[in-house]
């Protein structure tokens, strides 16, 4: 068994749910994807449990950056590729609680062109 001190976990909880958010994703989708209770996937996101070794393969899977997840940092991210705009606007978006309103702002502004 792994012991991980107790602040981290509220930290890997976040970083799924806000994976899952990325992937445009629901908790539903999830459940159906890997078989799972709603509860379950809901006490990985609410730091009550984080998921064994077998789901965090199978949430890679699905697309989830676990490197990320795990450590905040994801593997291919390279500032060099951003310009500083697209930097500022990560760090913005990043920041925000409200960032599924802040996705679909930009796509109904992109859709509008």
């Amino acid at each position: 068994m792994v012991i991980l001190k107790e602040d981290i976990k509220p930290q890997i909880s976040k970083r799924l749910a806000l994976e899952r958010e990325r992937l445009g994703l629901e908790q539903i989708d999830i459940r159906d994807k890997l078989n799972i209770a709603l509860a379950t996937i809901s006490r990985y996101e609410n730091a009550k449990r984080l998921p064994d070794l077998g789901i965090a393969k199978e949430l890679s899977e699905l697309g989830y950056d676990m490197a990320y997840v795990i450590t905040g940092k994801r593997l291919d991210e390279s500032a060099s590729d951003l310009t500083d705009d697209e930097m500022q606007l990560l760090e913005l978006y990043r920041n925000s609680k409200r960032r599924a309103e802040l996705v679909r702002l930009i796509k109904t502004y992109e859709a509008m062109e």
